[in-house]
C-alpha cells in the first residue's frame, strides 16, 4: 500500500474511494450545477436551467455504461431529436435525477465494501458505472452473477521496479486501469475511451490516445503522459502532468506540489489513435486547470482534523527549462514507420527551450568531432563518455528499464 506522508492514514482501497466519491457527488451535486447551469427569466428553481451541451459537462464525474454518453442515459434527453437542438431542462429536475442515481450507486457500493468484508465476495474490484448498480440492485442479484464485474478492462496492476508496455492488439475493450504501480514506467500505446491510474508512486505513465477521460488518483512523485479529451485529478502530490487535452484538466480533492506542462513524447502510430478516439491535437488547455470545491476539514480520507475549509490547490507550470521530451524507444512500435513528431504544438516558450538546448547538444558534438586527438586520446575520451552515460543510467534507474525492455 502506497502510504501517504506527514502521517496521514494509508491510502484507501478502491471500494472506499468510490464510496468517498460518491459521497462527495451526493454532497456537492448541488452547487455543482448551479455553476453549470444558465439563468433564465423566472422564479425559484424554474430561473436556472442545463442544456444537453452543458449536462455532458457531467461526464467529468461520472460514468456510465461504456457507450453510453450522459444524455442518453438521462430521461429529459434520451429522445431528443437529433436534428433538433434539445430543450434545456430547470437544473431542479437534473439534481433529483442525479441524485436517485448516486444514492442507488452509494447503496450498491456499500453494499459490495460489506461483502467483502464478510468474506462472501471473492472477486477483485471491478468498476462498477450509476446505471449498473441501478440495474444490478434487487436483492436477488449477487455480485458474481452481475454482468458488471465482467466487463472488459484491461489491468495494469501491482508492477515495482519494471517496465510494462501494452499495444493496441494488448488491450481488452476500451478501457484500462493502471493501479499500484512503483518505480515502474508503464507504456500504454492504445486507442482507448477511458483511463484510470490509481495508487501509483514514483513511477512514469504513458496514455497514448483517450477519447473519453483520464483519471489519476492518489498518485505521489508520478509523471503522467497523457493525450486525451479530458483529464480528472484527485488526491495526488508532487505529480507533473505532460499533457496533450481538449478540455481543462480537473483538479479535486486534497493535492499538493501539481504540476503541468506540454505534451512531450510521440510513436509513430500515435497521430492515427488520437484520430480514432477523436482528441484533437490543434487544441491543447493543459495550462488551464480548472480547480472545483475546497478541502473538507471533516473529509477523513484526504484531510486531518482541525482545519478550516481552504480552496483545493490547483497545478502550477513547469519551468520551461527543466521541460523535455520523452523518447518512446523505437521498438516498440512498426520499426518500418518513420517516428513522428508530437502531434500537439509546443507552446513558443518551451520550443523555444527546446532549440536551445538542442542547439547545445550540437555545438557539443561539433567540438568533439573538431577535436584533432590521436587515436589512443580518441578511445579515452569515447571511454570517458560512455562511463558517465553508463552513471546516468544507474543514477536514474533508466538502466532497469532498458534491461527489461530488451528482455521483452
Amino acid at each position: 500500500m502506497l502510504v501517504r506522508s506527514n502521517s496521514r492514514r494509508f491510502m484507501p482501497s478502491q471500494a472506499d474511494e468510490e464510496i468517498h466519491q460518491l459521497s462527495y457527488l451526493q454532497k456537492h451535486m448541488a452547487n455543482i450545477l448551479t455553476l453549470l447551469a444558465d439563468s433564465v427569466e423566472g422564479e425559484g428553481d424554474d430561473s436556472l436551467v442545463l442544456t444537453m451541451e452543458t449536462f455532458e459537462h457531467l461526464g467529468f464525474l461520472v460514468q456510465f455504461s461504456e457507450g453510453t454518453s450522459l444524455s442518453q442515459a438521462a430521461t429529459f434527453f434520451a429522445n431528443s431529436d437529433p436534428d433538433m437542438p434539445a430543450a434545456p431542462v430547470p437544473a431542479a429536475q437534473v439534481l433529483d435525477w442525479m441524485s436517485q442515481d448516486i444514492a442507488s450507486a452509494l447503496e450498491y457500493s456499500a453494499e459490495r465494501s460489506a461483502a467483502k468484508e464478510s468474506n462472501q465476495q471473492t472477486m477483485s474490484d471491478l468498476d462498477v458505472t450509476m446505471a449498473e448498480a441501478n440495474a444490478s440492485h434487487p436483492r436477488n442479484s449477487t455480485p458474481s452473477s452481475n454482468p458488471a464485474y465482467y466487463r472488459n478492462v484491461t489491468f495494469v496492476e501491482g508492477f515495482s521496479k519494471t517496465s510494462v508496455v501494452k499495444h493496441a492488439s494488448d488491450i481488452k475493450g476500451n478501457s484500462i486501469k493502471v493501479l499500484n504501480c512503483h518505480d515502474s514506467v508503464i507504456y500504454i500505446l492504445a486507442p482507448l475511451k477511458y483511463a484510470t491510474v490509481y495508487g501509483c508512486s514514483d513511477a512514469t505513465v504513458v496514455l497514448g490516445a483517450v477519447g473519453k477521460v483520464v483519471k489519476v488518483e492518489h498518485c505521489e512523485r508520478v509523471h503522467i503522459i497523457a493525450a486525451a479529451k479530458r483529464i480528472c485529478i484527485a488526491n495526488c502530490r508532487e505529480c507533473i502532468f505532460y499533457l496533450g487535452v481538449n478540455h481543462q484538466p480537473l483538479v479535486l480533492g486534497d493535492n499538493h506540489k501539481l504540476q503541468v506542462a506540454p505534451f512531450n513524447t510521440c510513436y509513430p502510430q500515435l497521430r492515427d489513435h488520437l484520430m480514432q478516439v477523436g482528441v484533437d491535437p490543434g487544441v491543447n488547455k493543459w495550462d488551464q486547470p480548472f480547480v472545483l470545491g475546497v478541502v473538507d476539514p471533516h473529509d477523513s480520507l484526504s484531510h486531518p482534523a482541525g482545519v478550516s475549509d481552504v480552496k483545493a490547490e490547483s497545478a502550477t507550470c513547469l519551468d520551461p527549462d527543466l521541460f523535455n521530451n520523452f523518447l518512446i524507444p523505437s521498438w516498440f512500435g512498426d520499426e518500418r514507420q518513420e517516428p513522428t513528431c508530437n502531434p500537439f504544438p509546443l507552446p513558443e516558450i518551451y520550443g523555444a527551450c527546446q532549440n536551445k538546448k538542442r542547439s547545445a547538444l550540437e555545438d557539443i558534438q561539433k567540438t568533439i568531432r573538431e577535436l584533432q586527438l590521436d587515436e589512443n586520446r580518441k578511445r579515452e575520451l569515447a571511454t570517458a563518455l560512455h562511463a558517465q552515460f553508463k552513471d546516468w543510467l544507474y543514477a536514474s534507474g533508466n538502466i532497469r528499464q532498458l534491461y527489461c525492455l530488451q528482455g521483452d
